[in-house]
């Protein structure tokens, strides 16, 4: 039980993580020949990371009481403790978080939207 707690718990801090990474992928994926294809496939994961993340929220504090504050980069308020992660280890767990959304159980379909193709300049 206490495993399956850290994990929802780093699975909290790594959602917002995984999100501002998704949302910069979106950025470079304008400047790609194809990139509508990957910018519809990254806006449907960062809504389903949205709604999932805000699920998991209330899980946490109405189910298990759990109130998580983020502090500073890499610092933690869990219920009035303090934790800190490493660079590492953030970066270990977005990447964890990320690659259940891409090729993991969270990986799912996508609906094409209709863009504007934009030719080469």
């Amino acid at each position: 039980m206490l495993i399956r707690m850290n994990e929802l718990i780093k699975k909290y801090i790594a959602y917002p993580l995984a999100v501002t990474v998704f949302k910069q992928d979106l950025e470079r994926f304008k400047s790609f020949e194809v990139g509508n294809l990957y910018m519809d496939m990254v806006e449907s994961i960062i809504e389903r990371m949205h709604k999932d993340y805000y699920e998991l929220k209330a899980d946490l504090i109405s189910n298990h009481h759990i109130d998580i504050r983020r502090l500073e980069v890499g610092k933690y308020q869990i219920n009035k403790e303090v934790v800190e992660f490493t660079s590492d280890e953030l970066k270990k767990m977005t990447e964890e978080l990320m690659s259940e959304y891409l090729y993991r159980d969270k990986a799912s379909g996508f609906e094409r939207q209709e863009r504007v193709w934009k030719p080469d300049e």
